[in-house]
Parts: C-alpha cells; structure tokens; sequence
C-alpha cells in the first residue's frame, strides 16, 4: 500500500498554531495596557498618603500643644510639605521616614505620574492646626467654615481629601 504523495491536510500546523498563540498574547498585552487597573491603586495610595501625612500634622498639633500645617503647591509642581508655624514663620519640620531631611512629598515623583490637580481649604493652599486639632487657612485667622478639599489625579481619574471645618476629621469621601 503506498500512499499519495498529494494528502489532504485535516487540520493546523505547529506553526500556525504558534502564530495564533502569539498574536492572541499582543493583543492581550494591549487590553491589559488599555484597561489598566492599577492606575486606580496608585490614585488611592497617593490620596492616602495626602489624608496621612494632613492626620500626621494635626496629631502633631494635638500632642505637642503646637501649630502644625501643611502647604501645597498643586499642578505642575505637585509638591507639599509639613512645617510647625508661630504665625510668622514656617519651620519645616523632619521626615520621619526619612531621618535628617524636611518633610516635602513630591506626589509626581512618588507615586509616577500622580498630580495635585486642586487645592482649596478657606480660598487658599494651605491647612495650619490648631493645638486643639481645629483646622485654620492661616494661624492669623479664623477656623476654616467650609470643608478644605485636595484632589490629586492620575490618567483622567480624580481623588478628593477632605478636612472637616472645626474638628480637622481627615477623610476621603
């Protein structure tokens, strides 16, 4: 019995199926990419970090019978940063997780691309506390009467933190 040398082919080869296999892999990698679900993860921990480091400095205050603030300077700096004040001058104060430096936070740096897209607590840029925890828009002036908002943002997506008007409650709604 010898067979034909023309035999009809029933199905695929290694090699189409290899191919298949690689182009079902790209095109998974740029659903993946489009998609992105940690750009979501990274918003919520940089927004975290801002109601943290604002709790951190209102717990300062309350502690230490001191004023404590923070300063931000929003898009495109995208910084702030937690100083003890006397009303006059602004003293940075340091770093805890980073001994021997003050205590300035780059959001952009930090969290890859995450900005400060707002800032506004009593019309201006900046939270000092009240050795009561009390939050003020300048130790000079009066409790802030409405809630102090911070949006960070990051790839078309946006966070707010909160700062409660006469108890300094730090929340993100």
């Amino acid at each position: 019995m010898i067979k034909s040398a023309k035999m009809k082919s029933k199905g695929f080869t290694v090699i189409e199926l290899v191919v298949i296999v690689v182009i079902i892999g790209i095109l998974s990698v740029f659903v993946f990419i489009a998609m992105n679900p940690y750009k979501g993860i990274r918003l919520e921990a940089a927004a975290k970090k801002v109601a943290a480091d604002l709790q951190y400095a209102r717990n300062l205050a309350l502690s230490t019978a001191g004023w404590y603030g923070v300063s931000f300077e929003a898009d495109p700096v995208n910084t702030y940063r937690v100083y003890q004040t006397d009303g006059a001058t602004d003293t940075p104060i340091e770093n805890p997780a980073q001994l021997g430096k003050d205590f300035v936070v780059d959001l952009h740096d930090y969290y890859g691309g995450v900005t400060i897209s707002g800032v506004n607590i009593a019309g201006g840029n900046k939270v000092e506390f009240h050795p009561l925890g009390i939050p003020y828009g300048d130790k000079n002036g009066v409790p802030i009467a409405t809630a102090g908002i911070i949006t960070v943002g990051y790839a078309g997506l946006t966070r707010s933190i909160e700062i409660t008007p006469n108890t300094g409650r730090i929340s993100i709604p």
